[in-house]
């Protein structure tokens, strides 16, 4: 795979001050404001490797800091202190550069970088020691460059080119240079128009544009209606990353060709937000195929919205560096689009988008506003006591302790979410979801117990549950299939009634194994005058056969608050039910499942803010 750059640590230069962040394998994207020191940091990236070879079309593949950065002699330039550490996959050892300063303004060469070899991360080392490993496994000097061909397009590539026409020159090149023999202009075409479809001629001729206030020589083809000088900005810019992409190409057409690094500073300028993801894609692929390393600067918020979704898949391979405060910069540990756009913004404060959940009815809304409180207390117990009630082995315990860490973010879920109250039936919601899928897949529809089975014979009958648990598989039955993780059914078989009624059967019939809960409410004020006698009255007059529609006459309207929803209510019913190892289980898949449908629809409405 070759050598890559793996991490960057500024201990001093300019206005950073031990700032240090990681460089991913194929794409990295630094961001933030202006006058953060974006391009200052890519240009120093860019100093540490390099090859002296020449370009197929000029110039080399090792950029000079000074031609692109003036360091003053009144700089304190003798403790800028910059480290970059390489790594390649042949090997586990890694190599150390500190990037120095040199003072050579007698020679007209002004103030440059030396990159040379540190044992710094290294205290079992000395110094030479450090050289001749960095020798033996990156074939590297003590003070030169790691051997990674390397470009730098700063954004001197962006001089208007129709404005200064005497300092631009552009020369055609003859259908026999070598130019065309390894098919460089077949791959500047392809790879252009794959971003820009349609700019160039299949057939057009290649030329080798000049400009006078560039370090590199860029390609041009034949355009549609445009010609070489009467490119727009965003064209041109486009054209001398192409450039670089076609020059690494050729390059890797020799043998001892291990990869490259390619450094762009503002990468977005004057391209359309559909061409920088279509820029961005062509990146990924060439990082593929020519095993080239990106680190690029942007002010785009469309790059980085594409880069934070790459990086949630695969942090290995994509990054997203983002600095904030100019004067004193700081890499942020956010990696939320909407925080990035807030600090680009110059706002304080920013808003996260909350994924609307639909719920049946108003008890749906509120069952779950108990479960969110129940989950809550469970983590709260957690982190005071460290156990839950119940007697069960440590490693069950440790198991349980872990999941609730994993989910424990919607102990406040009512700051994450957009509930709304339908007034339909979980059919009508289900068949919603399915009439409108790009509005539809941005919503968690969270439908009650009983509607996992949608045959009304197959859904058991709360009166043969009270004392056992339901179980559908002893009847070969599953759960409805609904091939959507934005789908999410309540705890249990059972419509919300008959769900809170059989914690209430066993916790008001079987006192003796609720000790805890009566003594609990004797201990307040507002509940001390509940008993298991008083509650068992409230369905005395239950009929043998009872269903979900007789309990809820009970239960009565949820928001007059009738004496049942004000018990539960008052006593943390939920809380208590699912303090013990023996039921948590069951809160813990409910948040589980929740947690990916709100991961999923999250995840889509970001790509469409």
């Amino acid at each position: 795979m070759g050598t890559k750059i793996q991490h960057v640590k500024v201990e001093e230069f300019r206005s950073f001050h031990d700032v240090e962040f990681d460089i991913s394998r194929k794409i990295t994207v630094i961001s933030g404001q202006n006058g953060v020191g974006k391009s200052n940091l890519i240009s120093l990236i860019a100093s540490g490797s390099g090859l002296g070879k020449s370009s197929a079309f000029g110039g080399n593949f090792q950029p000079k800091f000074y031609d692109f950065f003036y360091i003053s002699p009144e700089e304190a330039y003798d403790d800028y202190t910059i480290y970059l550490r390489y790594g390649s996959d042949n090997t586990d050892e890694t190599v150390l550069k500190c990037l120095t300063f040199k003072n050579d303004t007698e020679s007209n060469r002004g103030i440059r970088i030396i990159p040379r070899t540190s044992n710094k991360e290294r205290d079992d080392m000395t110094i030479k020691e450090a050289e001749l490993i960095a020798k033996e496994n990156f074939n590297v000097g003590g003070a030169a460059r790691i051997p990674i061909p390397t470009i730098y397009l700063s954004i001197s590539r962006l001089y208007p080119l129709g404005e200064r026409k005497e300092s631009v020159s552009v020369k055609e090149v003859r259908r026999n240079n070598k130019l065309y023999h390894s098919k460089a202009h077949t791959k500047f075409c392809d790879w252009y128009n794959s971003v820009m479809p349609g700019s160039i001629k299949q057939d057009g001729d290649l030329s080798i544009v000049d400009k006078e206030a560039s370090t590199r020589s860029s390609l041009h083809m034949e355009m549609e209606n445009t010609p070489a000088l009467g490119k727009s900005v965003g064209q041109d810019n486009l054209g001398n990353i192409i450039s670089a992409l076609v020059d690494i190409y050729i390059l890797s057409q020799q043998d001892n060709y291990n990869g490259a690094l390619i450094c762009i500073d503002e990468i977005e300028v004057s391209l359309h937000p559909d061409t920088q993801i279509r820029l961005l894609d062509l990146m990924d692929k060439l990082a593929n195929e020519l095993n080239i390393q990106f680190v690029v600067t942007t002010h785009s918020l469309t790059v980085l919205k594409e880069l934070l979704g790459k990086h949630k898949k695969n942090p290995n391979d994509y990054g997203v560096v983002y600095l904030k405060n100019p004067s004193a910069p700081m890499v942020t540990v956010q990696q939320l689009y909407e925080f990035l756009k807030a600090d680009l913004l110059g706002k304080v404060t920013y808003q996260k988008p909350k994924p609307k959940v639909y719920f049946e009815d108003e008890v749906g809304k509120h069952l779950f506003n108990m479960l969110v409180g129940a989950l809550y207390h469970q983590c709260s117990t957690l982190e005071e006591k460290g156990t839950l009630r119940g007697n069960v082995l440590q490693e069950y315990a440790s198991k349980i302790k872990c999941r609730l860490e994993n989910i424990k973010k919607y102990r406040h879920a009512a700051c994450l979410i957009n509930p709304i109250v339908t007034s339909l039936g979980c059919e009508e919601l289900l068949r919603f979801s399915q009439a409108d899928r790009p509005y539809s897949d941005q919503v968690i529809f969270l439908l009650d117990g009983d509607a996992r089975h949608k045959q009304t014979e197959h859904k058991p009958k709360i009166r043969e549950y009270l004392d056992r648990k339901y179980d559908p598989h002893k009847d070969n039955l599953s759960d409805r299939e609904t091939k959507r993780n934005n789908i999410c059914f309540f705890p249990d078989y059972f419509a919300p009634e008959s769900f809170l009624y059989r914690m209430m059967y066993q916790i008001m019939n079987v006192e003796t194994n609720h000790t805890i809960f009566w003594r609990t409410l004797d201990q307040q004020e507002e509940t001390a005058l509940y008993t298991a006698s008083k509650i068992r009255s409230w369905f005395v007059d239950l009929a043998s056969d009872f269903n979900n529609d007789d309990l809820k006459n009970i239960f009565g309207d949820i928001e007059k608050n009738g004496k049942v929803w004000a018990f539960i209510d008052a006593t943390n019913l939920l809380n208590y039910y699912y303090g013990d190892y023996s039921t948590i289980e069951e809160l813990i898949l409910f948040f589980e499942k929740f947690d990916r449908a709100f991961q999923m629809t999250y995840s889509k409405m970001i790509k469409n803010i």
